[in-house]
């Protein structure tokens, strides 16, 4: 199994989660969502070289935060470090915690040059959709987006879309009680699904409030996918792990 997606970077005594993960992962993708955090994720990437791979970008939820200058430097830093990264994200459109007309304009502003970065640097873009589908769609078409993850895809009325596309659908555990995200793992090809966690934010918290999501909860959406899929477990979880390898242009470790 491989966690497409999650933020190592934002966890406690990361090392032992890293330690679990290898008993059982073949490897995770940590994306660092903010410039102020890839530093800390790079040095986990670097400790942990051959199983924890970086993504790097800007959260479409920022956009208010961290100004043009400030944007631009992170895109610097990631053109400095694209021998570093596998990815440029997570990007894209949040329409939940941006309302105001002129933010999500901007934020649009910003996908298309983050659409443009991957591109340039030929890494895969990983896109945050969130209230905001029918728009990410239109602009990833309309900017020739290629090597795409969308991670955590919530609406399966553009299953046709994603297909001819050849994007990839990460899921999480989410499907779990989402109906939308199980339409979605049904309508897309076990060829072109990949598997997540979005932890720490997916997982519970303990007693005094502390996240406890991490990447060993990436169980719960095979299982979902099998369940919808009539297959098996292990069938989902080699053929994710393959097609995470496949577009990420990683080779994990040699788990299970």
């Amino acid at each position: 199994m491989i966690d497409t997606h999650c933020h190592l970077e934002l966890m406690k005594n990361v090392d032992d989660v890293v330690a679990r993960c290898r008993a059982t992962l073949r490897g995770v993708v940590s994306v660092a969502t903010h410039p102020n955090d890839y530093e800390k994720c790079l040095a986990l990437s670097k400790k942990h070289n051959g199983f924890v791979f970086m993504g790097a970008g800007v959260h479409p939820e920022y956009v208010k935060e961290l100004d043009t200058k400030t944007v631009e430097k992170a895109f610097s830093w990631i053109r400095r470090h694209e021998r570093d990264i596998v990815g440029v994200g997570e990007q894209g459109l949040d329409y939940f915690w941006i309302k105001e007309t002129y933010w999500r304009e901007r934020q649009k502003e910003l996908f298309v040059k983050c659409i443009e970065l991957a591109k340039e640097l030929d890494k895969v873009l990983i896109v945050h959709t969130r209230e905001a589908h029918e728009d990410a769609i239109k602009i990833l078409t309309k900017n020739g987006a290629e090597r795409v993850q969308l991670h955590m895809w919530g609406d399966s009325s553009f299953a046709a879309a994603i297909k001819d596309n050849g994007w990839l659908v990460s899921v999480g555990p989410v499907s779990k009680r989402s109906k939308k995200h199980q339409n979605v793992a049904r309508d897309v090809p076990l060829e072109q699904l990949m598997l997540e966690t979005d932890s720490p934010w997916f997982g519970g918290k303990e007693t005094h409030g502390k996240l406890i999501g991490e990447p060993t909860n990436i169980r719960v959406g095979a299982r979902v996918i099998a369940e919808i899929k009539g297959t098996t477990e292990q069938e989902v979880m080699e053929t994710c792990a393959k097609n995470a390898e496949k577009l990420f242009k990683i080779r994990g470790a040699n788990h299970a």
